[in-house]
């Protein structure tokens, strides 16, 4: 006698297969996302180095043969400071956003895989919910 499982096993297969293949996708996705947002951070950051550098060297020549030299060095490392601790703090404080899920196309497969075995297991009569 033939189990009642052996004609599932292609389908259930085909179905793993599929769910594989959108995760793939779903990855893909989403390194190329972050390949795209992080060079452009760095970019932004070399940039902001570079301009930040040439700031400080200038007020330091301002104030170089001045008695304000070393207050000047002291308030650009203090100012320094505060800015990493104020660009830190909430991003270390940041949860992740709910409409950021994992897989979004896997889950919606699931979703309509669920609901298409709840239908064919009560008979497609949801009118009794």
């Amino acid at each position: 006698m033939r189990s009642m499982l052996a004609p599932l096993v292609p389908a259930v297969l085909r179905h793993l297969d599929a769910y594989a293949e959108i995760a793939g996708e779903d990855v893909r996705d989403a390194a190329a996302s972050v390949a795209r947002r992080l060079l452009a951070l760095l970019l932004a950051a070399a940039a902001s180095f570079i301009a930040l550098l040439m700031f400080c060297a200038w007020l330091l020549a301002l104030t170089w043969d001045g008695p304000w030299r070393t207050w000047t060095a002291a308030g650009l490392a203090l100012a320094f400071a505060l800015v990493a601790a104020g660009l830190a703090i909430p991003v270390l404080r940041r949860r992740t956003q709910a409409d950021t899920k994992l897989f979004p196309r896997l889950r919606g497969e699931w979703h309509r895989d669920r609901e298409l075995i709840d239908r064919a297991l009560n008979g497609g009569d949801h009118a009794a919910e």
